[in-house]
Parts: structure tokens; C-alpha cells; sequence
């Protein structure tokens, strides 16, 4: 059957008084503007829209009339730094002068690369357009030959670079540098070969060109979109109108320039002469002190009035601080925009604000997509208890379509964004095929599912590819969401991923507090009680945090990551599912069951059935999967299926099975299992002959890694290796030097040279600050892509110690071999001494471990002494002593937050309470422990970690440690341990291989190199560097790479 289509022309929320009103005050403003300024461009041809007569809003002549209103103001911790529409245009005047000067040409497009948003780059911005050009934000993340693609694909042969940034000299020419604000850009050419991908635009691109984006894939493909002036103009004056934007506006210039929503808050400042703030510090590093600077305690201070964000950007806030200092009455807020994702649900907003604060502000769900740039539709709100509407158009050129499945179905539908003016140019889409209809409107795809209400308006519904196929039954994810989010709490969020490779729902929750296992349990059952089998999570992640990717939308690909499973036993894989799902735990000893049953007392525990235990064949199909993964022979996962269904069969006896089938040696395997015929899986038949399984067998190929490049140093490497986001690597040497270089080619990005050996491994602050400590006795902070020393602080004593960055950003404790303090804390602002202490009589080569939401520091000693110090003002609160020294690095357990992990040299591994340090649990390793200690647990466990390390007795070790049962409260028990050959001096690696799950990467003293299995120690690779290595190893796991120091002065790249 046919799609049924309608088109809605929706009548906008401004009524006629109120538009007649704004147009009257939009043309007085115009009048103010002097009639000898206006000019209008030989070659604009924007058709008959709103801005039809007006001046471009970006224009120099245009933009003169604000005079020394302030156009940027540039927030730092203590000052403000304020520059006027007049003085901003001097510069921008002087950066077209450059553009000349270089002879770059009229009608082109430019790209630019900047780390962020800075007065700087927005008067770059501005020369671009009055240059008559088109600007191209690239992605600071993208390589050079990446980088270099993309703008071939654009057909863009320019390229601006903030100077501390670089690009390949192999597909880059420079041409200039220039000073602007005191910021140093570069201006570079792109290098052509005949190897280049073809340029996706047709050139000379449509008229009036304003701005290339690429869409980040959210409703498809990436996408190349090329935006012009009559599709982005009519938006932001339609904006401006609907919002009362003037003057006396400070606008949050907060959105990265690769996101086209930045683009609506500087034209929104260009259109109405409103103030732009920028802030230095960031949401995704400091939300805090982001908040501090939007709106400020200081009443000189002035704080913004319009906010636009994501709304998974905004709730890094937190619930409190949106509640008492932004939604609150007594803000300067005016405008709030929340838009490029769901809007929040009532329940939510009612956590945020009263109601009373809908009267003085304007709250508004706005939306719209890249291919039809930026906005289309807003909705202010003004009541809390309601669903929340999409909206209506902003303005009176976009229609709204919605597309529905069947006539039968005239609630739900695709929506389809057009218009006949506001259209943007795709050329792998308008190249192919026309976007057309008969009424020469141009109609984009949301790839979003609405639904009517019952007042006629549009509503979000779900993701169009959300829907996924689970073992025979298509599902959800949106649905599946909704349905869960309704049974929690108010403020509490939820969203469901789907891992292809496992064929695994996952469900990951959003808690305000941090929950106990019980409570977690609890909401679980509840959850499940509600939800059919097909829509049952494989399993929950309860967190506090959802992480946002760089656009401030939620990251769904390193969510999923977070929650990747980790290969466990197969008898564990069904005792956790028991537990954590059916609450069927072991409850008595064999003899004791023999007894009851001599007795005739009921079965209960593992003398139950699976299905008597509350088990379905759905169930079944999921845990044999997982299972099967481990299962060499296929006909044994077949008859662990049946044994699940057999309604005669005990649990203990399919725990027997798999305790003594064969499992996987060499590989992993991918089983896809489908009831037969494809029927659902939620039948209730017991037979083995009525519910089969069919199984596809995929084996993985052989792990091996190769050397990609090595850089001599020209002295050993000790040092531990440190990586930032991926695009840099970086460490010291016995040499004195210390460089930063590219992961992929090995590259010198920069070299600093210090007066003394480097033994420290690197912390970053920022993409520009980095520290390192150095054997002079010094701490120093460096420009990573520079190499410029930027600060230098004396401690008096060698330090081995990483410097440690506090959670919340401000403060830095460096720990030293110093005679006199070993304990330095500092302001990371200004790096001043905040407090100084003495732990013991020895040195610390161990960095310190923060507690989380404490405010306090574990620092161990190499005199056996251990402490819990304030960190607010070095004030020790409790000090233990054990028996040796301490070189490990203390490390929290995960599964018991009250617990830390620490490592005598003696090799005895103890469990501590953070609360007064006493000895919970030991575990004596036999030999030397000089590695910290690496924790991991599994998403699924509820009750223990694994604890990995290295030890001199030529043994990497995983220990399982227990946390959720029995008498003791924490306990030890030895996982699996490898002979290595030699000495494990460096602390053991976790990485991630796609499909494998997590594998430990170990390095010996003798330069052998090992790759084990996680779950069970087995070693998948090795091999062996020509000098010893000490050095702890680190890994860039998106290009899966790993990278070793060794004694032989080279650090090597090896991969995959």
C-alpha cells in the first residue's frame, strides 16, 4: 500500500497584532541605518523572502551602526574583556586586507580549523563573508589526510589554522601568518594530486553561498550540506522577531562552529547589535565553572540572557544548579533554546524550575535539521503538566510533511521538512535525483517518527532506524525506552542500545544519586515486571552520568563502549543472569538438598528448573548466545538450550554441563541464534523438540599486531606513555627530552628539552596546557603543541609521581622525593601553593587516588605509610602503616566504593577502608610488586571486581575480588596468572578489540610484549622489542594502536 502523505501548512504562534508589530519595529530598525551604506550585491539572488531588500546581516557598512556596543565579551575567572562592534570591524577590516594581500579569491569557500570558540575566530568568520566567501568549520579531531579529503570533497582549496595547530606539510602548503586579537592564524593551500576524491559540489557552487557544514549522521549518512544566505537569514530574523532580541541581549556563544546552531547565535548578536560571551572554559570539561561564568555571583558581572543547548548538554548542570541559580526568577536568563535532540519530558522540567518562572522566561523546545539549516519549528512553553509539541514553523517559508505508513494509521508518521526559499544545496542527494515536488517545494527527511495529538500538533515520537530485529521479533528502542522511563523516578532517565555483535539490549539508566545494589535490583524487577519478554534489557547500567560527543548531544557509541560486556565463564554467565533477573541463587549445600527432597520438601535454588525458576525460551535464546560465544562444539549449545526448557532438569545439572563442555581455545565465535522458522520466542513449550536453535558459526582471524613506526629519543624510556583524545601521544627519556607526537605517523608535533631526566609520566589540563615533573625537582607546564614552557614551579625534589589533576579542574597535588614537603598542592589557575605536608619519612613514587565526592586523597609512601589527607587544606584525617613500601599507585574498587586497592613491594595485595584505613583483605602474590593495580568490572556483576598487575616473579596476575556476599565484607581469590618469562616491572594495559571484548596487554623487563584474554589469562600474541621496558604502555583504541617505551631509546607505535 501506498504511503498516505500530508502536508501541513502550520499557522506560526506569533498572532497578527504581535506580527504586525515586529515587522513595524524590524523596518524602524532598518531605517536607522544610513541610506549612503546600503549596498546591494551585483550577484545576490536570494528570491522573494523577508530579506529581500535588506543588506546582508553580516555586512561591515551594516554592522557600523552599533558602534561601541560591546560585540564579544570574553569572561575569564577574574575579568571581563569587552571588544565593541567598532573596534571588531577594524579588525575584520584588516583581516580582508590579509585575504587580498594573499590574493585568495572572490566566491570561494574557506575552510577553518580552531580548537574554540574565540573573538578571534569570529571576526575571521566575518572577513570570510565580506570577502564574498563561504566558511567551512572542519573537525579539530580529523587528521591531515582526512582533513584533506573532506575539503576536496567540498571543493574548498583554502584553509585558516589557529597557530597552535598544525596540518600535514604533504597535502598543505603555506602561504601567511597573521596576528588577530592576539591570536596567531595560518593561512594554507590545499597540495592537489591526481590520487585526489572527487569534489562532491558541482562548481561554481549556487549563489550566495554562505556556509558548508557536514552532518554528524544522525539522520543517515554524513552528508556534506552547502548553506546559502537566503536559507539562514530568514531563520535568524524570524528568531530574532519571535524572541524580542535586542541590544541589551548577552547571547552564550557556546556551540562548536563544526554545529550549525552556532551559526544562529552569531547572526542572531550580527542582526540585533546583541553581545556575544565566550567563556574559555568548557561544558564537557568544567560545567561549574561554565556556570559561574554564564551567570556570575558578582553583580559587576553581567550575566547572558539567551541559552541554547542540547538538552543532554544542559543536564550536565545538574538538577540543583538549573533549579537555584539558571530557571530561577532571579537569573538574567530570558531564553532558553533546547534543541538537536528530544525535549525533555514533563516530569523532568517540573525537577527544574517552578512553574512561576514560565511567566518571565521564555522556555522553548526548538528543532530543526542540518539539511534544511538550522531551525524549523519551536514550541514555547507554558504549561508544565503537558506533553511538549514540536511547535510551529519559525517562519512563513517552511512547511511541515508528515508521512504515514498506511491510511489505517494517522497518528504516527515520518516528518519531512521543505520549503521553496530556505533550501540548502546536498550534492550526493540533488546531484542524483530531484527533492522536488509539483509545488516546487524542496522536502529534507528528519528521519524522525511523530505523532498527532489531539489539538492537530506534532509531537516526537522515536528515531526512524530504531528499530531492531532480537530473536525473531522486531523491537523498538524508542518504545522500549518510553516505556521504561515511566517507571522511574522524576529527573531519572533511561535510553536502550543495541550491540549488533552480541545481539545484546542494553538498557542504561541516569540516576540523580548513586544507588545501592539492592535499590538497583529492585528498579530492575520492577522495570522488567512491565515490559513483554522481546523488550527485556539483556542487561541494566545504572550511572550518573551520560556522556555527550562534541556537539553536546548524547554519545550513544561511547555509552555502548562503557557497557560492552566482558567475557566471563559460562557458568557464571547463567549464575549472574540467575541472580541478577530470576533472584534464584544457590541456597543450599548438595547434602542438604538430598535431604529436603528424602523429606519431601519443596525445590527452591538450584534444584529448580529454569522455567520453574521464572525462566522463558526467550531467556533461553538470550543466555545461549552469550554462552555459545565460549562453546566449541555447536551440538553443546544446542543442548544447553534444550536442558533450559526441559522442565525436569535442575539448574545444578546444566551448571554441571558447562562446567565440563569444551570450551573456545583460539577464537571467539559470533552465533547468531533465530528460533527455527523464525517464529517468536515467546512460546511456552518445554520440548526440545518444539524450539530449536540455528546457528551461524563465525570464526575470528588470529590477532597480530606489527610495529607502524618507532622514534629514537636517544636515551631509554622509563617514562609511562600518555595520549590526549587520541590525537596526540606524548613522553619523556632518560635524554632529557620530551615530545609530543602524531599516533598515526609518528610525527613530531613538538620537543622541549629539560635540564634533567624525565621519569614522570605527562597529565594533561587542556588540549594547549600540559605538566610533566622532571628529576631537577621542578613541575612544569608546557604547550604540548608548541613546546613552549608556559609556568615552571619548584618542589624541591625529584618527581617520579604523574601530577594529579583534581576531578573538578582547579587544583593540582604533586607528590616528590623532596627532603622537606612530599606534598604540594597548587592552584591550577594560577599555580600558587595552596597547602604542603609531610607523609612519613620517604619519598612518594605513587600518584595519589581522589575520592570521589569527598573533597580527600589517598597518598601512599615508600616507607609503608598510607593517608587520607584533605584536600582542601592538607589536613591529614586518618594514617596507616603497613609492612613495606608502597611504589603502586592506590586504585578504587569499583564494586565497593568504600574500598581502595594498594600493593606492597612485598607483593602483598591489600583491600582498605577508605574511612579509617584499616586492612579488609589481603592477597600475597610470590614476588616483587612494583605495578599499580588495574580494576575492572564486569557491567553484569553484582558482588566483585578483577584486579590485574604485574609481578617480578615473571607472573602477570587476575585476582577476583569479592565484595557482595559472605562473612568477610571484601576477599581475595586467585582468577587465573600467566608466566610472562620474565620480570613485569610496568603496570598491564586493558584494551578493547571489537567483537573480542577486553584483552590485558603486558610488557616484561627482557622487552617481551604479551596479549592475553581477559576472561582466563590465555595468551593470543607476542613478541619481542630489542631492549628491556619499564615503561607502562598506552592505547589509542580507535585506531588500535598501542605504544612502548623501551630501553633500547625508542618509543614504538604497534597495531592491529
Amino acid at each position: 500500500m501506498e504511503a498516505n502523505v500530508e502536508t501541513i501548512k502550520i499557522k506560526t504562534e506569533l498572532d497578527e497584532d504581535e506580527a504586525q508589530q515586529d515587522t513595524e519595529d524590524a523596518s524602524g530598525s532598518e531605517e536607522r541605518v544610513p541610506e549612503s551604506e546600503i549596498k546591494t550585491e551585483p550577484d545576490m539572488d536570494i528570491g522573494k523572502t523577508c530579506v529581500e531588500e535588506a543588506k546582508k546581516l553580516y555586512d561591515i557598512s551594516r554592522l557600523r551602526a552599533f558602534g561601541s556596543v560591546p560585540f564579544f565579551i570574553k569572561r575569564l575567572e577574574l575579568k571581563d574583556f569587552p571588544l565593541s562592534y567598532h573596534k571588531a570591524l577594524c579588525l575584520v577590516e584588516r583581516l580582508l586586507a590579509w585575504l587580498r594581500r594573499n590574493k585568495v579569491p572572490n566566491g570561494i569557500g574557506i575552510g577553518f580549523r580552531i580548537a574554540q570558540n574565540m573573538p578571534s575566530s569570529c571576526l575571521l568568520i566575518l572577513a570570510i563573508l565580506n570577502h564574498k566567501c563561504h566558511f567551512f568549520a572542519t573537525d579539530k579531531m580529523l587528521l591531515s589526510k582526512a582533513l584533506h579529503g573532506q575539503m576536496c570533497a567540498a571543493g574548498v582549496d583554502y584553509l585558516v589554522v589557529c597557530g597552535h595547530m598544525s596540518v600535514g606539510v604533504i597535502y598543505f602548503e603555506r602561504i601567511d601568518i597573521f596576528l588577530v586579537y592576539n591570536e596567531e592564524y595560518k593561512l594554507f593551500k590545499l597540495k592537489h594530486t591526481p590520487d585526489d576524491p572527487p569534489a562532491q559540489a558541482r562548481k561554481p557552487l549556487p549563489a550566495n553561498m554562505c556556509y558548508t557544514i557536514t552532518t554528524t549522521g544522525t539522520t543517515g549518512t554524513p552528508k556534506l550540506i552547502h548553506v546559502p544566505y537566503e536559507c539562514i537569514a530568514p531563520n535568524v530574523l524570524a528568531l530574532s522577531q519571535k524572541l524580542n532580541v535586542s541590544m541589551a541581549d548577552i547571547i552564550y556563544l557556546g556551540t562548536p562552529s563544526t554545529f550549525d546552531p552556532f551559526v544562529v547565535e552569531l547572526f542572531l548578536a550580527l542582526q540585533t547589535g546583541a553581545s556575544l560571551l565566550i567563556s574559555h572554559q568548557t561544558m564537557r570539561e568544567a560545567p561549574s565553572k561554565v556556570l559561574n561564568a554564564l551567570f556570575p555571583s558578582s553583580m559587576s558581572a553581567p550575566g547572558i540572557t539567551i541559552l541554547q543547548m542540547t538538552p543532554s548538554l544542559f543536564r550536565q548542570f545538574g538538577a540543583t544548579a538549573i533549579r537555584e541559580r539558571i530557571l530561577t526568577n532571579a537569573s538574567t536568563l530570558r531564553v532558553l533554546l533546547l534543541g538537536g535532540e528530544q525535549f525533555p519530558s514533563s516530569a523532568e522540567l517540573i525537577t527544574w524550575m517552578d512553574p512561576s518562572v514560565l511567566l518571565q522566561k521564555h522556555i522553548c523546545n526548538i528543532y530543526g535539521i542540518t539539511e534544511v539549516s538550522c531551525w524549523s519549528l519551536m514550541h514555547i512553553i507554558h504549561s508544565l503538566q503537558m506533553q511538549m509539541p514540536l511547535g510551529t514553523p519559525i517562519d512563513d517559508e517552511t512547511v511541515v510533511r508528515v508521512q504515514y505508513q498506511s491510511d489505517r494509521n494517522m497518528q504516527h508518521g515520518e516528518l519531512f521538512i521543505g520549503s521553496a526559499t530556505r533550501r540548502c544545496y546536498i550534492p550526493e542527494i540533488d546531484d542524483v535525483e530531484g527533492a522536488k515536488d509539483d509545488s516546487d517545494i524542496c522536502f529534507r527527511s528528519t528521519g524522525d517518527l511523530v505523532i498527532r495529538l489531539e489539538d492537530e500538533s506534532i509531537c516526537y515520537g522515536e528515531r526512524a532506524n530504531d528499530v531492531v530485529k532480537r530473536a525473531g521479533n522486531r523491537i523498538s528502542l524508542g518504545l522500549i525506552t518510553r516505556k521504561i522511563e515511566k517507571c522511574l523516578p522524576s529527573g531519572e532517565l533511561a535510553t536502550c542500545l543495541w550491540l549488533e555483535q552480541l545481539q545484546k539490549l542494553i538498557c542504561c539508566i541516569r540516576t540523580l544519586e548513586i544507588k545501592t545494589k539492592v535499590q538497583q535490583r529492585a528498579q530492575t524487577f520492577d522495570i522488567l515486571s512491565k515490559l513483554l519478554n522481546a523488550e527485556q534489557p539483556d542487561r541494566f547500567v545504572y550511572l550518573q552520568h551520560f556522556p555527550c560527543n562534541v556537539h553536546g548531544k548524547l554519545d550513544k557509541e561511547l555509552l555502548l563502549k562503557e557497557c560492552i560486556p566482558l567475557a566471563q565463564p559460562a557458568q557464571e554467565i547463567l549464575k549472574s543472569f540467575l541472580q541478577d533477573r530470576l533472584e534464584c541463587v544457590d541456597a543450599s549445600s548438595e547434602k542438604a538438598t538430598k535431604k529436603a527432597r528424602l523429606e519431601g520438601s519443596q525445590p527452591c535454588g538450584y534444584e529448580l528448573s529454569f522455567r520453574q525458576a521464572g525462566g522463558t525460551s526467550f531467556h533461553a535464546i538470550t543466555i545461549c548466545r552469550e554462552i555459545g560465544l565460549q562453546m566449541c562444539i555447536d551440538d553443546e549449545q544446542r543442548h544447553v538450550f534444550e536442558m533450559l526448557l526441559d522442565e525436569n532438569v535442575p539448574l545444578r545439572t546444566v551448571l554441571r554441563f558447562l562446567d565440563t563442555a569444551k570450551l573456545v581455545a583460539n577464537n571467539t565465535k559470533l552465533k547468531p541464534i533465530e528460533p527455527q522458522g523464525n517464529k517468536t520466542a515467546t512460546g511456552a513449550s518445554g520440548s526440545s523438540g518444539t524450539c530449536g536453535l540455528t546457528i551461524a558459526r563465525f570464526e575470528q582471524p588470529e590477532i597480530r599486531f606489527q610495529i607502524y613506526w618507532k622514534v629514537n629519543f636517544g636515551k631509554c624510556i622509563d617514562s609511562p606513555v600518555t595520549q590526549y583524545e587520541g590525537r596526540y601521544v606524548c613522553v619523556g627519556s632518560h635524554s632529557h627530552i620530551l615530545r609530543t607526537l602524531d599516533p598515526q605517523t609518528g610525527i613530531e608535533q613538538s620537543s622541549l628539552q629539560l635540564p634533567d631526566r624525565i621519569e614522570c609520566k605527562v597529565t594533561f589540563l587542556s588540549e594547549q596546557l600540559a605538566m610533566v615533573g622532571c628529576y631537577d625537582g621542578c613541575l612544569y607546564g608546557f604547550n604540548p603543541l608548541t613546546g613552549d614552557i608556559v609556568w615552571r614551579v619548584e618542589i624541591g625534589g625529584m618527581i617520579k609521581a604523574q601530577p594529579f589533576l583534581t576531578a573538578d579542574g582547579s587544583r593540582i597535588v604533586v607528590c616528590s622525593y623532596a627532603e622537606d614537603y612530599n606534598v604540594f598542592c597548587l592552584s591550577a589557575e594560577r599555580q600558587e601553593v595552596l597547602w604542603c605536608l609531610r607523609i612519613g619519612e620517604k619519598p612518594i613514587f605513587a600518584s595519589p587516588l581522589e575520592l570521589p565526592n569527598e573533597q580527600s586523597l589517598i597518598i601512599c609512601n615508600l616507607n609503608g605509610d598510607y593517608a587520607r589527607v584533605a584536600l582542601t587544606d592538607g589536613s591529614v584525617e586518618w594514617s596507616n602503616k603497613c609492612r613495606g613500601p608502597l611504589f603502586a599507585t592506590p586504585v578504587l574498587l569499583d564494586s565497593k566504593p568504600n574500598h581502595f586497592l594498594c600493593a606492597e613491594v612485598a607483593g602483598r595485595i591489600l583491600a582498605c577502608h577508605v574511612g579509617n584505613g584499616m586492612i579488609m583483605a589481603t592477597y600475597t602474590a610470590e614476588g616483587n610488586v612494583f605495578s599499580s593495580l588495574v580494576v575492572k568490572k564486569p557491567p553484569t556483576q553484582m558482588g566483585y571486581s578483577f584486579v590485574i598487575f604485574g609481578c617480578m616473579n615473571h607472573h602477570v596476575y587476575c585476582l577476583r575480588c569479592n565484595t557482595g556476599s559472605g562473612r568477610k565484607p571484601v576477599s581475595f581469590e586467585l582468577n587465573w596468572k600467566v608466566d610472562t618469562g620474565a620480570p613485569v616491572y610496568a603496570t598491564p594495559t586493558l584494551l578493547i578489540i571489537q567483537l573480542l571484548g577486553y584483552l590485558v596487554w603486558s610488557c616484561s623487563t627482557d622487552g617481551r610484549v604479551i596479549l592475553m584474554n581477559f576472561h582466563n589469562g590465555q595468551i593470543r600474541w607476542s613478541t619481542k622489542l630489542p631492549g628491556e621496558i619499564f615503561s607502562t604502555s598506552c592505547c589509542i583504541e580507535s585506531l588500535r594502536r598501542v605504544y612502548v617505551g623501551c630501553r633500547d631509546n625508542f618509543l614504538y607505535s604497534l597495531g592491529i
